[in-house]
């Protein structure tokens, strides 16, 4: 985890739009922070606790509550009247169809590994699979970090790869739970009956 804080100053303290506004630059960046671990925090809770045991149940929950708040947005964003506009094909629908089926394989593979991982080792993952766009930006746009910054986010990448989680709570009241107390088997003949016996606290008795 250090490795990855200290790769993310390094990649701040190259970044143009940083040394010339300071932290207003990252307002918003400090905003969707805020947001995101709260997101992830909470979404682990609602995961955990809620009873939830399968993955495609939560991803049912999420899209159909999502619906009402996203028909709003698009009736006052006077969506509906830019959908009349659009010219619908085959090939349209086909790539809509896609990035639907493709959204909802995201959102799944979020919830199962949010329910197998803590919070902060989902975080890491998702910041990582983030490298990708980073790489293609630098291939394809000229406003890019610098090759400090960009060393700054391979040492991220390689602090996330080195990270290994705490067991989670569940695990590791499991693992430190005490072992039943078993009842000694009576003594017959002189032999004890059975050997896999535990002592219990009793007076006169082993």
């Amino acid at each position: 985890m250090l490795v990855i804080v200290a790769g993310a100053l390094g990649y701040v303290s190259t970044d143009n739009r940083f040394l010339a506004d300071g932290l207003a630059a990252y307002f918003w960046v400090l905003v969707w922070w805020g947001l995101l671990v709260f997101q992830l925090t909470y979404g682990k809770h609602l995961v955990s606790n809620l009873g939830i045991k399968s993955a495609w149940s939560a991803v049912l929950y999420t899209n159909t509550l999502s619906l009402l708040p996203t028909l709003l947005i698009g009736v006052l964003g006077q969506d509906l009247q830019l959908l009349r506009e659009v010219t619908w094909s085959g090939v349209g629908l086909c790539w809509l169809s896609a990035s639907c089926v493709l959204g909802l394989g995201i959102s799944w593979a979020g919830f199962k590994c949010q329910s197998l991982l803590a919070a902060t080792t989902y975080t890491v993952i998702g910041v990582l699979n983030k490298m990708l766009t980073v790489f293609l930006n630098t291939l394809m746009w000229e406003h890019h970090a610098s090759a400090m910054g960009i060393a700054s986010l391979a040492a991220c990448l390689a602090g996330g790869a080195l990270y290994r989680q705490a067991p989670l709570r569940k695990e590791a009241e499991a693992r430190y739970e005490p072992l039943p107390q078993q009842e000694a088997t009576p003594v017959r003949g002189g032999r004890v009956a059975n050997a896999q016996c535990s002592p219990i606290r009793k007076e006169g008795h082993v």
